[in-house]
């Protein structure tokens, strides 16, 4: 992804792709047309290209909101500029989960292709999963697999009512962009999530505890949901979830050239607070 700006002070975001992950940028451009005329903010396309015929790589432009990502200025930010940001969220998930519900549970590039899982306890085990595929013998993540199952496990009859809703999985503190104390527009939505949108909350949650931050922002979430006991032990278990997701990518090489050492103080703080959250 590259920002771009032109002779006449004009900002693009230019993001590029190989012929074989060019799905995500189809997926981007699909999602895009269909909610961005409902009502979520969403950047404008520019242009398109992608067919590997017409070019080397396939593209997109698109234009360039103003703001950081939430995740950026967190710290700056004041209890009604939170509260206002939630708000907003609140506003947009509703605008998506109003959409057709799916044909499974998991992730979808678009309505032609139904996501991969036919329950949704199917879809939250799959993040165990992958997480699991990530850790070597012996990572010091292992030992938690089996026990966030248990926790997931108290969620089984929650788990089985869960409707296959669409709803932006990774708006959490990234991919929100705020300026000014308000919230600016939501990018990279190459995907919808179909199940339950409490998982976002839970991912935001993790995300905030493991940088150290107050989660004010969670508590104006649930609050403005009107959650019940049941829903903020689910978000729990979410959380928890997330926390052994995390602890898996920690010494993981992605697009870094060597693999790097395991960082033991981000980890102890993952423990820390999957003991909370797991009870």
């Amino acid at each position: 992804m590259f920002s771009v700006t032109t002779s006449d002070q004009q900002k693009f975001v230019v993001r590029i792709a190989t012929p074989p992950t060019k799905r995500l940028l189809e997926g981007g451009v699909y999602w895009n047309q269909l909610l961005r005329p409902l009502g979520v903010p969403l950047p404008r396309l520019i242009a398109t290209s992608l067919e590997p015929l017409e070019t080397q790589f396939p593209f997109v432009v698109l234009e360039q909101l103003p703001g950081a990502d939430l995740f950026q200025i967190y710290q700056s930010l004041t209890s009604s500029q939170k509260l206002e940001i939630v708000g907003e969220l609140v506003r947009i998930q509703k605008i998506v989960s109003a959409l057709p519900e799916g044909g499974g549970f998991g992730f979808a590039s678009s309505y032609s292709e139904p996501p991969a899982y036919r329950t949704w306890k199917a879809a939250i085990l799959g993040i165990v999963e992958k997480a699991q595929q990530r850790m070597s013998y012996d990572h010091p993540g292992v030992t938690y697999l089996a026990r966030v199952k248990n926790v997931l496990s108290r969620c089984e009859d929650y788990f089985a009512a869960v409707r296959r809703v669409p709803f932006l999985d990774d708006t959490t503190t990234k991919n929100v962009l705020v300026d000014e104390g308000r919230l600016t527009g939501v990018v990279d939505v190459d995907q919808l999530f179909f199940g339950d949108s409490l998982l976002t909350i839970g991912l935001t949650r993790t995300s905030l505890l493991a940088a150290g931050f107050d989660i004010d922002y969670i508590e104006h979430w649930m609050n403005q949901l009107k959650f019940d006991q049941q829903q903020r032990q689910v978000v729990d278990a979410y959380s928890a979830l997330f926390c052994v997701d995390f602890m898996s990518e920690l010494g993981q090489r992605f697009n870094q050239e060597n693999q790097p050492e395991i960082d033991l103080e981000k980890f102890a703080r993952l423990e820390s607070i999957f003991e909370t959250l797991a009870g």
